[in-house]
Protein backbone atom coordinates (compact mmCIF):
# COMPACT_ATOMS: atom_id res chain seq x y z
CA UNK A 1 0.00 0.00 0.00
CA UNK A 2 1.49 3.07 -1.21
CA UNK A 3 1.30 6.71 0.43
CA UNK A 4 -1.64 7.96 -1.38
CA UNK A 5 -3.46 4.69 -0.87
CA UNK A 6 -2.99 4.96 2.79
CA UNK A 7 -3.92 8.47 2.89
CA UNK A 8 -7.42 8.12 1.00
CA UNK A 9 -8.01 5.71 4.14
CA UNK A 10 -6.43 7.51 6.84
CA UNK A 11 -8.59 11.21 6.31
CA UNK A 12 -12.20 10.46 6.34
CA UNK A 13 -11.33 8.34 9.27
CA UNK A 14 -9.04 10.87 10.85
CA UNK A 15 -11.83 13.45 10.01
CA UNK A 16 -14.07 11.96 11.83
CA UNK A 17 -12.88 11.31 14.66
CA UNK A 18 -11.60 14.61 14.86
CA UNK A 19 -15.47 16.22 14.64
CA UNK A 20 -16.77 13.77 17.35
CA UNK A 21 -14.31 14.34 19.63
CA UNK A 22 -14.71 17.69 19.10
CA UNK A 23 -18.35 18.08 19.11
CA UNK A 24 -17.94 15.89 22.70
CA UNK A 25 -15.68 18.67 23.58
CA UNK A 26 -17.84 21.20 22.63
CA UNK A 27 -20.59 19.84 25.28
CA UNK A 28 -18.43 19.11 27.85
CA UNK A 29 -17.39 22.65 27.59
CA UNK A 30 -21.01 24.13 27.43
CA UNK A 31 -21.89 22.22 30.60
CA UNK A 32 -18.88 23.89 32.51
CA UNK A 33 -19.94 26.97 31.40
CA UNK A 34 -23.52 26.40 32.22
CA UNK A 35 -22.49 26.06 35.60
CA UNK A 36 -21.57 29.47 35.98
CA UNK A 37 -24.39 31.04 34.01
CA UNK A 38 -24.09 34.70 32.21
CA UNK A 39 -27.17 36.23 31.35
CA UNK A 40 -25.56 37.13 27.90
CA UNK A 41 -23.88 34.37 27.28
CA UNK A 42 -26.18 32.98 24.09
CA UNK A 43 -26.13 36.04 22.31
CA UNK A 44 -25.75 35.85 19.02
CA UNK A 45 -24.14 32.43 19.06
CA UNK A 46 -26.83 31.10 16.29
CA UNK A 47 -25.84 33.60 13.71
CA UNK A 48 -22.32 32.29 14.40
CA UNK A 49 -23.15 28.59 13.99
CA UNK A 50 -25.10 29.12 10.99
CA UNK A 51 -22.32 31.24 9.41
CA UNK A 52 -19.71 28.22 10.44
CA UNK A 53 -22.02 25.67 9.07
CA UNK A 54 -22.38 27.90 5.71
CA UNK A 55 -18.43 28.53 5.36
CA UNK A 56 -17.82 24.56 5.48
CA UNK A 57 -20.56 23.96 3.06
CA UNK A 58 -19.00 26.74 0.81
CA UNK A 59 -15.66 25.09 1.05
CA UNK A 60 -16.29 21.66 0.51
CA UNK A 61 -18.28 22.93 -2.63
CA UNK A 62 -15.45 24.59 -4.50
CA UNK A 63 -13.31 21.90 -3.69
CA UNK A 64 -15.43 19.67 -5.45
CA UNK A 65 -16.27 21.58 -7.85
CA UNK A 66 -12.49 21.80 -7.88
CA UNK A 67 -11.49 18.01 -8.38
CA UNK A 68 -14.88 17.77 -10.30
CA UNK A 69 -12.83 20.29 -13.27
CA UNK A 70 -9.34 18.25 -12.50
CA UNK A 71 -11.36 14.70 -13.33
CA UNK A 72 -12.31 16.05 -16.50
CA UNK A 73 -9.40 18.13 -17.83
CA UNK A 74 -7.39 14.94 -17.10
CA UNK A 75 -9.99 12.49 -19.06
CA UNK A 76 -9.76 14.88 -21.73
CA UNK A 77 -6.31 14.97 -21.98
CA UNK A 78 -6.10 11.30 -21.68
CA UNK A 79 -8.33 11.41 -25.41
CA UNK A 80 -5.80 14.57 -26.19
CA UNK A 81 -2.96 12.05 -26.18
CA UNK A 82 -4.23 9.45 -27.86
CA UNK A 83 -5.83 11.23 -30.99
CA UNK A 84 -2.13 12.67 -31.85
CA UNK A 85 -0.49 9.21 -31.45
CA UNK A 86 -3.27 8.48 -33.93
CA UNK A 87 -2.39 11.30 -36.34
CA UNK A 88 1.70 11.14 -36.11
CA UNK A 89 1.03 7.21 -36.94
CA UNK A 90 -1.43 8.27 -39.90
CA UNK A 91 1.57 10.53 -40.98
CA UNK A 92 4.71 8.19 -41.03
CA UNK A 93 2.92 7.22 -44.46
CA UNK A 94 4.72 10.03 -45.56
CA UNK A 95 8.05 8.53 -44.87
CA UNK A 96 10.33 6.64 -47.52
CA UNK A 97 9.11 2.65 -47.54
CA UNK A 98 12.70 1.91 -46.46
CA UNK A 99 12.59 4.57 -43.48
CA UNK A 100 9.13 3.48 -42.05
CA UNK A 101 9.53 0.33 -40.55
CA UNK A 102 11.88 1.54 -37.95
CA UNK A 103 10.01 4.37 -36.99
CA UNK A 104 6.95 2.31 -36.97
CA UNK A 105 8.97 -0.05 -34.47
CA UNK A 106 9.83 3.07 -32.26
CA UNK A 107 6.11 4.45 -32.15
CA UNK A 108 4.98 1.20 -30.62
CA UNK A 109 7.71 1.15 -28.17
CA UNK A 110 6.53 4.46 -27.32
CA UNK A 111 3.28 4.16 -26.79
CA UNK A 112 4.24 0.66 -24.65
CA UNK A 113 5.93 2.25 -22.14
CA UNK A 114 3.69 5.42 -22.33
CA UNK A 115 0.49 2.58 -21.40
CA UNK A 116 3.04 1.86 -18.39
CA UNK A 117 3.74 4.91 -17.40
CA UNK A 118 0.07 6.19 -17.07
CA UNK A 119 -0.95 3.29 -15.11
CA UNK A 120 0.85 5.23 -12.06
CA UNK A 121 0.76 2.34 -9.74
CA UNK A 122 4.81 1.84 -9.51
CA UNK A 123 6.59 2.62 -6.97
CA UNK A 124 9.33 5.54 -7.43
CA UNK A 125 12.32 3.64 -8.82
CA UNK A 126 10.36 2.17 -11.19
CA UNK A 127 8.33 5.61 -12.37
CA UNK A 128 11.77 6.64 -12.67
CA UNK A 129 13.05 4.18 -15.02
CA UNK A 130 9.66 4.38 -17.12
CA UNK A 131 10.34 8.01 -17.41
CA UNK A 132 14.22 7.72 -18.85
CA UNK A 133 12.60 5.25 -21.35
CA UNK A 134 10.32 7.44 -22.30
CA UNK A 135 12.55 10.13 -22.87
CA UNK A 136 15.18 8.27 -25.08
CA UNK A 137 12.32 6.81 -26.43
CA UNK A 138 11.09 10.61 -28.14
CA UNK A 139 14.76 11.42 -28.60
CA UNK A 140 15.46 8.51 -30.85
CA UNK A 141 12.05 9.03 -32.96
CA UNK A 142 12.69 12.91 -33.12
CA UNK A 143 16.44 12.20 -34.22
CA UNK A 144 15.35 9.12 -37.27
CA UNK A 145 12.41 10.77 -38.13
CA UNK A 146 14.38 14.36 -38.88
CA UNK A 147 16.90 12.48 -40.52
CA UNK A 148 14.44 10.70 -43.08
CA UNK A 149 12.55 14.28 -43.74
CA UNK A 150 14.25 14.97 -46.82
CA UNK A 151 12.85 11.42 -48.52
CA UNK A 152 9.15 12.63 -47.63
CA UNK A 153 6.99 12.83 -50.77
CA UNK A 154 7.45 16.99 -50.23
CA UNK A 155 8.67 19.50 -47.50
CA UNK A 156 4.94 19.82 -47.20
CA UNK A 157 4.68 16.46 -45.99
CA UNK A 158 7.75 16.56 -43.48
CA UNK A 159 6.49 19.81 -42.09
CA UNK A 160 3.20 18.02 -41.57
CA UNK A 161 4.90 14.64 -39.60
CA UNK A 162 7.59 16.99 -37.70
CA UNK A 163 3.74 19.03 -36.83
CA UNK A 164 2.44 15.47 -35.82
CA UNK A 165 5.22 14.60 -33.53
CA UNK A 166 5.22 18.04 -31.80
CA UNK A 167 1.57 17.65 -31.21
CA UNK A 168 2.15 13.83 -30.10
CA UNK A 169 5.04 15.06 -27.18
CA UNK A 170 3.28 18.09 -26.21
CA UNK A 171 0.26 16.08 -25.32
CA UNK A 172 1.84 13.75 -23.74
CA UNK A 173 3.22 17.27 -21.31
CA UNK A 174 0.10 17.96 -20.69
CA UNK A 175 -1.22 14.66 -19.57
CA UNK A 176 1.65 14.06 -16.96
CA UNK A 177 1.44 17.36 -16.05
CA UNK A 178 -2.39 17.29 -15.38
CA UNK A 179 -2.42 14.12 -13.15
CA UNK A 180 0.13 15.69 -10.96
CA UNK A 181 -1.67 18.97 -10.21
CA UNK A 182 -4.45 18.14 -7.48
CA UNK A 183 -5.85 21.32 -5.07
CA UNK A 184 -3.87 22.87 -2.99
CA UNK A 185 -2.81 21.14 0.64
CA UNK A 186 -4.02 24.61 2.45
CA UNK A 187 -7.47 24.28 0.94
CA UNK A 188 -7.98 20.54 2.53
CA UNK A 189 -6.35 21.63 5.63
CA UNK A 190 -8.86 24.36 5.90
CA UNK A 191 -11.97 22.38 5.33
CA UNK A 192 -10.72 20.13 7.81
CA UNK A 193 -10.23 23.24 10.14
CA UNK A 194 -13.44 24.40 9.75
CA UNK A 195 -15.12 20.92 9.87
CA UNK A 196 -13.56 20.79 13.45
CA UNK A 197 -14.25 24.02 14.67
CA UNK A 198 -18.38 23.87 13.40
CA UNK A 199 -18.33 20.55 15.38
CA UNK A 200 -17.26 22.80 18.68
CA UNK A 201 -20.22 24.84 18.08
CA UNK A 202 -22.53 22.31 17.13
CA UNK A 203 -21.61 20.29 20.37
CA UNK A 204 -21.76 23.30 22.26
CA UNK A 205 -25.27 24.34 21.25
CA UNK A 206 -26.61 20.82 22.12
CA UNK A 207 -24.39 21.66 25.54
CA UNK A 208 -27.04 24.65 26.09
CA UNK A 209 -30.02 21.94 26.54
CA UNK A 210 -27.72 19.57 28.51
CA UNK A 211 -27.88 16.47 26.28
CA UNK A 212 -25.50 15.17 23.67
CA UNK A 213 -27.44 13.76 20.49
CA UNK A 214 -24.44 11.25 19.48
CA UNK A 215 -27.19 10.09 16.61
CA UNK A 216 -27.08 13.30 14.94
CA UNK A 217 -23.63 14.22 15.87
CA UNK A 218 -22.21 10.60 14.44
CA UNK A 219 -24.89 11.33 11.03
CA UNK A 220 -22.84 14.74 10.43
CA UNK A 221 -19.32 14.18 11.13
CA UNK A 222 -20.09 10.64 9.18
CA UNK A 223 -21.58 12.45 6.16
CA UNK A 224 -18.86 15.32 6.34
CA UNK A 225 -15.83 12.82 6.18
CA UNK A 226 -17.59 10.82 3.33
CA UNK A 227 -18.06 13.76 1.30
CA UNK A 228 -14.28 14.75 2.00
CA UNK A 229 -13.35 11.04 0.93
CA UNK A 230 -15.10 10.82 -2.19
CA UNK A 231 -13.63 14.49 -3.41
CA UNK A 232 -10.24 13.05 -2.29
CA UNK A 233 -11.09 9.69 -4.37
CA UNK A 234 -11.69 12.35 -7.63
CA UNK A 235 -8.43 14.11 -7.00
CA UNK A 236 -6.80 10.47 -6.80
CA UNK A 237 -7.99 9.07 -10.22
CA UNK A 238 -5.52 6.51 -10.23
CA UNK A 239 -6.22 4.99 -7.38
CA UNK A 240 -9.97 4.86 -5.72
CA UNK A 241 -13.19 4.19 -7.26
CA UNK A 242 -13.50 6.34 -9.27
CA UNK A 243 -10.88 6.52 -11.87
CA UNK A 244 -10.27 7.01 -15.97
CA UNK A 245 -9.69 3.36 -16.87
CA UNK A 246 -12.23 3.50 -19.63
CA UNK A 247 -10.53 6.63 -21.03
CA UNK A 248 -7.43 4.58 -20.96
CA UNK A 249 -8.47 2.00 -23.56
CA UNK A 250 -8.25 5.50 -26.03
CA UNK A 251 -4.72 4.72 -26.19
CA UNK A 252 -4.80 1.05 -26.11
CA UNK A 253 -7.26 0.68 -28.88
CA UNK A 254 -4.45 3.22 -30.99
CA UNK A 255 -1.99 1.01 -29.76
CA UNK A 256 -3.82 -2.13 -31.30
CA UNK A 257 -4.43 -0.17 -34.53
CA UNK A 258 -0.50 -0.26 -35.15
CA UNK A 259 -0.54 -4.18 -35.02
CA UNK A 260 -3.67 -4.43 -37.51
CA UNK A 261 -2.97 -5.36 -41.32
CA UNK A 262 -4.34 -3.27 -43.80
CA UNK A 263 -7.04 -5.23 -46.31
CA UNK A 264 -5.42 -4.32 -48.96
CA UNK A 265 -2.22 -5.60 -47.38
CA UNK A 266 -4.31 -9.09 -47.12
CA UNK A 267 -5.29 -9.31 -49.95
CA UNK A 268 -2.16 -9.41 -51.79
Amino acid sequence: MNLVMLTMLLLPVTIFSAMMIAAASGHRLALRRLSRPTPDAAVGAGAIDAAALGLLGLLIAFWFNLAATHLDLRRSLIVEEANAIGTAWLRLDLLRGDDRPSAQDQFRSYVDVRLAQISGLHANDRRAALATQVNDLRSGIWTSTVAATPHCTSPQAAMLLIAALNEMFDSATRHDASFNAHTPTAIVVLVAVVAVVASILVGYDMGTHKRFEWLHTTYFAALVALTIWVIYDLEMPRYGLIRVDDYDRTMREVREDFDRVPNAARSR
